[in-house]
Order: structure tokens, then sequence, then C-alpha cells
């Protein structure tokens, strides 16, 4: 493989980089592999030629964090070559990956006989690397912060809760004991449901800032989820010009009902918003299988995803123009839907927004 026109190559004349890649030896890791350990010597330089490196850290605890991620024409390992202390990070392979070594010795041997405009240049970019990994550690560390204080407040709300949700479920229930209407018997059910909904949707934000996802499988039709989905939005589309089209379908999966009704309602409401001033705004869930897949996708004809969060979207904590919410919808849906064994992604343009889930058929 040529490694000539590798970026960290690049930052030498045409001579002495046609050195470095000479001493250039290539090397193969499997995922998860420990290409080095944090504090360990430093002996040699990594150039990414395919596959993705993830550097971590130690925090105090002493559980390992990452705090960036290395792709193909990035390097790593140049700090602690250049000052000679140990590793401040580890370096894992993310994937399979193939890299390109670089021996300290020959390469210091090499930068020792560069002009000062080439060692300028290589600490520039040196530094602009530690620049940017720092930024991401901070933002990494402040997002684990609002997690954590998230997990407590829904922890304690859940303890709050549980008290007026066990009255209002037993006055429910004794309603419809001493009352055979059919409407009643009907609003009381619903009431019911709704009272778990919100149990639920709590326990969900706390599952996620715990790092877990729990699910309670079971075969199920989806005629029912798409029902319960109507159910839950008529009264509030109703209220609004968009339309909510649900398409039926015959197909069952092995689902959490509850918590992949929560990731359809997420995607419907998001949608919702973003129509709430266009004219014949229109929302459409449809569900159709290919090869061994359901592809289930709910569609709208809004103005799109803004590409400043098309990146990030579905990491935690992200929002644009919304008045509420915490900005979590998105990242517990892709939770959620990688619990089932499945996948979540998403097309956008000026003209709408489809987000496609891929889950397993039934055996």
């Amino acid at each position: 493989m040529d490694v000539s026109s590798h970026p960290f190559i690049s930052h030498f004349p045409a001579a002495q980089g046609v050195l470095l890649a000479k001493a250039v030896r290539y090397v193969r890791f499997p995922h998860k592999a420990v290409i080095f350990e944090e504090n360990d010597t430093p002996d040699s330089i990594y150039l990414v030629l395919t596959g993705r490196v993830a550097l971590t850290k130690k925090n105090p605890g002493g559980a390992a964090q990452v705090i960036a991620h290395k792709g193909p024409a990035d390097y790593f390992g140049e700090l602690g070559v250049l000052d000679g202390s140990g590793r401040s990070t580890a370096a894992i392979a993310d994937g399979p990956v193939h890299l390109g070594r670089i021996e300290q010795d020959v390469f210091l041997k090499i930068l020792s006989g560069s002009s000062w405009h080439t060692v300028l240049r290589l600490f520039s970019h040196v530094s602009e690397n530690l620049r940017d990994t720092n930024t991401r550690y901070v933002t990494e560390v402040v997002r684990k912060e609002k997690l954590s204080t998230i997990g407590e407040m829904a922890n304690a709300m859940i303890h709050d809760f549980r008290g007026p949700f066990t009255t209002i479920s037993l006055a429910t229930e004794s309603l419809a004991q001493r009352n055979t209407d059919p409407r009643t018997q009907e609003l009381c059910a619903l009431i019911l449901r709704q009272v778990g909904r919100l149990g639920g949707m709590v326990e969900e934000v706390l599952e996620f800032a715990r790092g877990e996802t729990r699910l309670k499988l079971k075969a199920t039709p989806l005629r029912e989820v798409f029902a319960q989905l109507k159910e839950n939005n008529d009264a509030t589309f109703a209220r609004t010009q968009v339309q909510l089209v649900i398409k039926e379908s015959t197909l069952s999966l092995l689902l959490d009902p509850d918590r992949f009704q929560r990731v359809l309602q997420n995607l419907v409401t998001n949608a919702r918003e973003a129509l709430a001033k266009k004219e014949r705004a229109r929302i459409t869930v449809s569900v159709c299988k290919k090869d061994n897949r359901c592809l289930l996708t709910v569609r709208d004809n809004g103005p799109g995803i803004p590409r400043e969060i098309r990146d990030t979207l579905f990491e935690p904590f992200v929002s644009h123009s919304k008045s509420g919410g915490t900005g979590l919808g998105l990242a517990i849906a892709r939770t959620v839907v990688e619990a089932h064994q499945g996948s979540i992604s998403y097309r956008t343009s000026r003209t709408g927004t489809v987000f496609t889930i891929q889950l397993p058929l039934m055996p």
C-alpha cells in the first residue's frame, strides 16, 4: 500500500517524505485489540490506513472513557514520541484496522534533519489535533454529568410519582367497577394506559442514564402497535392542521410493545412539531418486508432536519429551536431499536424527512 499521500507524510518535504514512507511497517489489528495501553513507553507513531481506532483514557474511578476516534488519513501516538513521556491514552481497534507504523528512532532522526518550517508545520497540526481532542473530552465529560443529573432526577420522579400514580389507578379501577357504562369503561381503560405510559417514560429515561435497555419481548402484531399509536395521537392531531396516516400491516414482530410504541411516538411528535406551520402537512407511518427484514418508515413533508444537527441527531441533548424536551428522545429511540437487534436511519431534504427502522422478522 502506498502511504506517500497520507496527510502525516505530506507535512514533510518530498525527499524526507520518501524516507518516512519507506520506514512504514504495516500492521493489522482485529476488533477490540489493544494497540497500546495508557502510560506505555512510546515507541512508534501510527498512521490509520483503513478502519477506526478508539483513544481511551481512564477516569478517576478507573473506567475507560473514549475521548476520540481516529479514522483513515488520521494518525496517533505522536505526542509520546515527541515529548518522551508515557502514552497519555490507550489505543484500541474499533473494528478491524490496518495501520502504518513508524518507529520512534527513525522518525526523530528524520525530524532532526528537517527545516524549522517543517517542524513548525508539524507541531501546528499536532497542537490542533490536541485542542480538538480536549474539546471532545470536555464535551463528553459534560454530557455524562448531564446524564447523571437526569438519572438522579428520574429516580426521584419515580419515587415521588409512585404515590399519585397508585391513587389515580385505584380510583380509576374503583370507578370502572361501579359504573358499567361502555363509555365509562373505555375512558377508565384509557386513563390506566396513560398512567402506565407516564411511568414507563420516566423509567426509560432512568435506564438510559444508567446505560441500560431492558426489554419485555413478545410476539406482537403491528396492527396493535399502530392502533395504540393512533389512539394516543387522535386528540392531539385533531387540534392541528397536520394529517397522520397510519397504514395497516399484517406483520407480527418480536417486540417490547410499550418501548417500541414510545419510539414511534417520538418520531411522530418530532414530525408534527416540524410541520406546525406548514399547509397540507402530512405524516405517514408504513411498513414493508425486504429480504429478511421489516422496514418501518415514518415520513413527513416538512422542511427537513437542520444541517447543524444532522451529524449528531441521535446523540443525547441534541435539539433545535424547541421550547421543551430534554434532547434525549432520538438517543433513547436508537438504544431501544438497537436492543431489538435493529437499526434506525434517516434521509432528509427541503421537501421532507424519512426515518427508517429496520427490524428482524420473526423466525
